[in-house]
């Protein structure tokens, strides 16, 4: 649910897997070489990442063939994390959310491009533009509505605004269709229209219409029960190659819908299945294939459908659905081959994962679809460092500001340290050349430029994308 910035450069380059063939007619899907496979892939990555806990699940045709949990849910309790642990969607839920709206919209309760303010009654948008904001404005991520969320920590007693407040509060920075704006906001109003014309609280909705249906075990995913918090992971800050997990605070947010909802990989992954096969699970229909194939359209020319970014595979040519989610010390990521009809979805107590397919991730995602399809999985080579000397490493070591964001270059023992945003998160810096760099366990590439013998920039590189921050003097 974090809004972007440098930290989420990434999302560029992971968005698009590493390509693929085409599956193999006589390829065969091996069940205990993708759980064995997988876990020696995801134990590495917790590992050298600092990451506390990961539960995943995997899904293949209309089944979950795999669902495992590795690591701590609890530090210093030293409390195993498993397949019943529960964790924050983040955004990955924005799908879910979507498909209400898309329920309400098969009974004939709404209409995709109705103007939203027509089912807000007292709680309307301040919609100034001369074309009104409509659910597939919103649902899309093109409303031109001020974007943005709210977070309190949840011991700070004070509670974030409700979503009459939020939506009330709404006005238009822009025109709808001008421009696409990742906005949460619009999904917490998204969550309100939900409540006001099915007549239910959302998360009574939620668990009726949607989770429930199915098969979904979690009874209160939006106000978790104390035996819900039982068995919660608590959230950190990962250690990243460097160091090691630390305790963050607890919060909450106003744009609840958007993805402040706590359940297990499996309740998420049953969720998926129902996305890959036409709104179905286990013969329980939650949506009709066309409102299904709806949410996979990608609306006014961009790549984005109703909760999900559409990504055309040119090396397979399969069509990928994928969302990320994030909130302080949690991370959650959804992705689904439409055509090989396998997906992945996994859960972390982490908050050094970005938005979409992180670079500490890739493998596990690149490796699980890989296999999942009956393909023949080769782990790709690491990327290989050089030494550098000691004293034009020293003269890296800065603070670096881009767009509002800060980022720190720092030396922790004989290694280079990234650090993004005043986060915790300590990544090794690998040296390929004297001045090129990538941050260990990703594609991102960091380069030291400056003129007149000293450094004054750096360049961030990721899927063709160049981004310069300029060193505070």
């Amino acid at each position: 649910m974090t809004r972007r910035s440098l930290r989420q450069l990434a999302v560029a380059v992971l968005f698009v897997l590493p390509g693929s063939a085409a599956i193999a007619q006589n390829g065969k899907f091996d069940l205990e070489k993708t759980k064995t496979v997988l876990t020696g892939v995801i134990q590495k990555t917790l590992a050298e990442n600092g990451v506390p806990s990961m539960s995943i699940a995997l899904v293949r045709g209309d089944s979950i063939v795999w669902k495992a949990a590795f690591g701590y849910s609890n530090m210093a309790t030293r409390t195993p994390a498993t397949t019943e642990t529960l964790y924050s969607t983040g955004s990955s839920f924005k799908s879910v959310t979507a498909t209400a709206v898309m329920q309400l919209a098969e009974q004939g309760k709404l209409r995709l491009d109705d103007p939203i303010n027509q089912y807000l009654g007292e709680t309307q948008v301040h919609d100034q533009s001369d074309k009104p904001v409509t659910f597939t404005h919103i649902l899309s991520h093109w409303s031109g509505l001020k974007s943005g969320a709210e977070t309190q920590p949840i011991w700070s007693r004070k509670l974030p605004k409700t979503l009459e407040e939020l939506t009330s509060a709404l006005t238009s920075v822009r025109a709808p269709e001008t421009k696409w704006e990742y906005n949460n906001f619009a999904y917490g109003t998204a969550g309100l229209l939900v409540q006001k014309i099915s007549g239910q609280e959302y998360e009574q909705y939620m668990v009726e219409h949607v989770l429930k249906p199915l098969g979904a075990r979690t009874p209160h995913p939006v106000y978790p029960s104390p035996e819900m918090v039982e068995r919660m992971a608590l959230p950190y800050a990962a250690g990243g190659s460097l160091s090691k997990p630390t305790p963050v605070a607890q919060v909450h947010f106003d744009v609840y819908p958007a993805g402040d909802v706590y359940l297990t990989a499996e309740d998420m992954a049953r969720y998926l299945v129902a996305q890959l096969n036409g709104g179905v699970f286990h013969g329980n229909r939650i949506l009709s294939e066309e409102s299904v194939r709806e949410m996979h359209k990608p609306r006014f020319g961009g790549d984005y459908g109703f909760g999900f970014w559409m990504v055309h595979d040119s090396a397979s040519g399969h069509t990928l659905i994928h969302h990320g989610g994030a909130i302080a010390g949690q991370r959650a990521f959804l992705i689904g081959d439409l055509d090989a009809k396998v997906g992945v979805y996994y859960m972390t107590n982490s908050d050094y994962l970005p938005d979409a397919t992180p670079p500490a991730q890739s493998e596990i995602v690149y490796a699980a679809l890989k296999l999942l399809r009956g393909e023949q999985y080769v782990p790709r080579p690491e990327r290989k460092g050089i030494a550098v000397d000691e004293k034009l490493l020293n003269s890296y070591v800065g603070t670096y500001e881009v767009g509002g964001a800060t980022v720190v270059v720092r030396r922790v023992g004989r290694a280079l340290a990234f650090q993004q945003d005043g986060q915790s998160t300590l990544t090794e810096l690998v040296a390929e050349t004297p001045a090129r760099f990538f941050l260990r366990g990703s594609n991102i590439t960091i380069t030291f430029e400056g003129d007149g013998g000293s450094i004054d920039r750096l360049v961030v590189e990721a899927a063709g994308q160049r981004q310069t921050a300029t060193r505070r003097k």
